[in-house]
């Protein structure tokens, strides 16, 4: 058959496509971006299904389902990383699941069949409109859509016809989908921006929504207004340093930027993580005079593919697809950047789980991982997905191997990048040790650098006695005193 005779075939409303989803099935829906119209047709089947486990790779909007009482319906999964799209309560309320897994490891058990894993039934994602080859993209967001569509049994996607192509693995053909749905693209106008801002219960989010708002781009807008409008202010305000949408870095973020750049010499190949405040970094502009940089990371940071248009990024020095910047997705890339990623040979995506794997980023020479996190011991022990003990509030992303691989290459570094305090001031992110249940995302074996607004700590081959004075040099000056007192009692007689 034809491929356009097959598209035509499969192509339907999202409420006759869901029907595919039957009880007890395991559903997988994709991580940015979230289909919107197949999600919302899957809740409206609410009173026909049973014990539908929905898994989902960082929510980016809250699914009607992390509410209580659809416990009956549907139960959720979340994997990898906890975000800000509403999944927090759920796991914080233990209404629901959390799956611990590294990018590179995420399908490994069902590559490799093991019997105890449940099979992936269904998988919800979005893709462009076929080639002539009928061959769709999956935009600038590939992560491990590709793999997930190969492993499941039935494959749902909604049409976004904004969405890129880009060279290397991001594609999927027709017949490898069982049905399709338009969801036509849409621009939010001001007025309906301003309705949507106006209708908040909560004053503090409502500003802190507005300031942001018309720093959003017309044509994404509709991706992110309507969840944002759902969060409170906190949350707004991280989601805007995560995504580059605040007015202006704060400080200490363009300081620990400058200690960066003199970490990174000419020629290194840079993966710059999604956390504040590394995801900010490239978009200040130190790494401006650099010189034949190249490019392989999970994910784009804001002003990451702006270094390629200026040639600050050539790739030249590079040992693995060299003269290519290798991710696997550009989710947090201005608009501009996206575009101009469009058919653009120079920048290819793979992967998520080909781009992390530690073999693949040693590979290349003077590989520099930049990173953030949540907070760091005396010893070197890193984390990035938990506070005050056990309570998760993010997840590992590609970090843990992303910085292994760095650590692990010819002239390689791993740069963790944090503020010295949280929470106002009163809490440091250096600590004696860890409160119990915190999750280390790096371990302290592969802990290199450390810098915060108050300098760089040098970590790898040191002492714990070394590493706690590297580390409290950089600390804020009110916690130091203190640092030293229980420095004392852990490691000396």
């Amino acid at each position: 058959m034809d491929w356009r005779e097959e598209y035509k075939r499969k192509l339907v409303p999202a409420e006759e496509a869901v029907k595919l989803v039957k009880s007890g099935d395991r559903v997988e829906i994709s991580i940015y971006p979230t289909p919107t119209l197949l999600p919302a047709a899957l809740a409206g089947r609410r009173t026909e299904l049973r014990n539908v486990e929905t898994v989902m790779p960082e929510p980016t909007y809250p699914m009607p389902w992390f509410e209580p009482g659809w416990e009956e319906s549907f139960s959720t999964t979340i994997e990898l990383h906890i975000g800000m799209g509403g999944a927090r309560p759920i796991i914080d309320e233990k209404r629901g699941d959390y799956y611990p897994v590294l990018f590179s490891l995420w399908h490994k058990p069902h590559i490799d069949q093991r019997d105890f894993i449940p099979p992936i039934d269904v998988f919800m994602c979005t893709v462009s409109p076929p080639d002539k080859n009928g061959y769709c993209s999956f935009g600038g967001h590939l992560w491990n859509k590709r793999v997930l569509a190969r492993l499941a049994k039935t494959v749902l996607v909604e049409v976004d016809h904004t969405a890129i192509r880009t060279y290397g693995m991001n594609y999927i053909h027709v017949s490898e989908i069982d049905r399709f749905v338009e969801n036509p693209p849409k621009r939010m106008t001001d007025q309906e921006m301003d309705e949507i801002i106006d209708g908040m219960p909560d004053e503090v989010g409502r500003s802190e929504l507005r300031a942001v708002a018309r720093r959003i781009e017309p044509e994404r807008r509709y991706d992110f207004l309507p969840q944002l409008a759902l969060m409170d202010g906190p949350t707004i305000r991280g989601w805007a340093q995560v995504y580059g949408y605040q007015a202006e870095p704060e400080p200490a973020v363009k300081t620990i930027g400058e200690y960066v750049a003199e970490l990174i010499p000419d020629g290194s190949t840079l993966q710059v993580g999604g956390g504040t405040p590394s995801t900010l970094l490239p978009g200040l502009g130190v790494f401006d005079d650099k010189h034949d940089l190249g490019i392989h990371s999970e994910m784009s940071a804001r002003g990451l593919i702006k270094l390629v248009e200026k040639g600050v990024v050539t790739g030249r020095r590079k040992n693995f697809h060299p003269g290519k910047a290798v991710l696997s997705a550009l989710t947090a890339s201005t608009m501009e950047e996206i575009r101009y990623a469009h058919n653009n040979p120079l920048i290819e995506l793979y992967d998520s789980s080909y781009v992390v794997n530690i073999s693949n980023v040693a590979a290349n020479d003077n590989m520099v991982s930049i990173n953030s996190a949540l907070s760091i011991d005396l010893t070197g022990q890193i984390t990035s997905e938990t506070v005050f003990g056990g309570r998760m509030i993010a997840g590992t992303g590609g970090q843990p191997e992303l910085h292994m691989g760095a650590v692990s290459s010819r002239g390689g570094r791993g740069i963790t990048c944090l503020r010295s305090t949280a929470v106002g001031g009163v809490v440091s992110r250096i600590v004696a040790q860890h409160n119990a249940g915190a999750a280390i995302t790096v371990t302290r074996g592969y802990a290199d650098y450390v810098v915060t607004e108050y300098g760089v700590a040098s970590l790898l081959g040191k002492t714990f006695r070394q590493r706690a004075e590297e580390l409290i040099s950089v600390a804020h000056p009110d916690f130091r005193a203190e640092l030293r007192k229980e420095a004392r009692k852990l490691f000396y007689p």
